[in-house]
């Protein structure tokens, strides 16, 4: 995995470890939930971003996999090209080989 995939990675587990602790800090005060409610509208962007976030993940994982996918592509034309090319030196040893093929000598004039 890249690097720049691990720092994001990294990034979203953070996003994440985040919102669990919120949760938890909220199940042991609810008071400190009725004190919240002022920041409801902030709380809006901050699941938007972690949305943005699912979304990045999804397209990279979609790059990298058609970037994978025209790789292999590259890397079977390769093979085929490289098979026909075995294939066309082979028949070239059979017809050298059949062309050289030696004559019976001649019969002898005694």
């Amino acid at each position: 995995m890249k690097r720049s995939r691990i720092i994001f990675y990294v990034i979203f587990a953070l996003f994440h470890i985040g919102a669990f602790i919120f949760t938890i800090a909220l199940a042991r005060d609810s008071s400190f939930l009725m004190s919240m409610f002022s920041w409801v509208p902030y709380f809006k962007w901050v699941t938007l971003a972690g949305l943005v976030f699912v979304l990045i993940d999804v397209i990279w994982s979609w790059a990298s996999a058609k970037e994978r996918r025209r790789e292999k592509e590259a890397l079977a034309h390769e093979v085929n090209t490289l098979k026909a090319k075995l294939f066309d030196m082979q028949e070239d040893m059979n017809k050298a080989k059949s062309v050289q093929k030696p004559m019976s000598p001649p019969p002898s004039q005694h």
